[in-house]
């Protein structure tokens, strides 16, 4: 078994969306269970998703911080450690926990702040408004991202892992491609953050010919970034180029790539 090909093939991301197959999901635990590579791989990817959410989540205010805290307190389950690689606890996650937590503490946070509204004035009137933009904001997010789950999981998805190159080997993204609707949507996992004047750009490869899927930025609303249309792809490439995009990929700028 090659080990690094096994990552690269892209089931580390099936079994952490959920997408694999109940056969797939055994395979991978016990891969995990065997190789440290694999393990190590899945606990990458995971902590990647749980970054991004947490990075793009929009903030309550300050002062609820404490409050949310203390009524959160007994959901937090014991902190899961790992000794062992080889005989750590396989551990499955997936989006809706981390959006069912996100939406908790959004809902607690307004349930307080409104309680506190009834013996304050006007200047917490206005606190209140900018209470229930944030909260507007945070459940357009959450459904923005449920909407992309729905896209990952429609039965003529595809889906191709691309591994960081030399440039940057801890580099890593994902292309969904739609057989369907040919629709293409990618998803930044870990990627550098490029330079002022430099910006990132999808390729499809097409019988080894690029084929350009359009450039995008790091920061993202979304947790997936919708590309251009392609008709036929074998595989999927990132490179660095100059700010706007390029008419051919700078093949020594490549950062990611990897095949269907």
């Amino acid at each position: 078994m090659n080990v690094r090909e096994y990552i690269a093939s892209g089931v580390v991301e099936s079994y952490v969306l959920g997408l694999a197959t109940e056969a797939e999901q055994q395979e991978f635990e016990a891969m995990c269970r065997q190789y440290p590579e694999v393990l190590q791989a899945r606990l990458h990817f995971e902590q990647a998703l749980e970054n991004k959410l947490l990075h793009d989540a929009v903030p309550l205010p300050l002062t609820l911080k404490g409050k949310i805290t203390e009524a959160l307190s007994s959901l937090e389950a014991p902190a899961e450690t790992f000794s062992n690689a080889h005989t750590a606890p396989v551990r499955r996650i997936s989006f809706w926990p981390i959006l069912a937590a996100a939406s908790v503490a959004a809902l607690i946070g307004v349930l307080i702040w409104a309680i506190s509204l009834n013996t304050k004035n006007h200047e917490l009137q206005q606190q209140n408004l900018a209470l229930q933009h944030q909260t507007n904001a945070a459940t357009a997010q959450l459904n923005s991202m449920k909407e992309d789950m729905q896209h990952l999981q429609s039965p003529g998805m595809k889906m191709a892992a691309m591994q960081g190159t030399a440039n940057a080997p801890g580099a890593l993204a994902t292309v969904y491609w739609d057989t369907t609707t040919k629709d293409v949507y990618m998803m930044i996992n870990n990627l550098p953050q490029p330079a002022s004047d430099k910006q990132y750009q999808l390729w499809a490869l097409i019988n080894n010919q690029p084929v350009d899927l359009g450039v995008f930025e790091m920061r993202q609303q979304r947790l997936l970034v919708k590309m251009k249309n392609v008709q036929n792809a074998q595989a999927f490439a990132i490179t660095l180029e100059p700010h706007g995009g390029s008419p051919s990929p700078t093949m020594s700028a490549m950062y990611v790539m990897g095949k269907l």
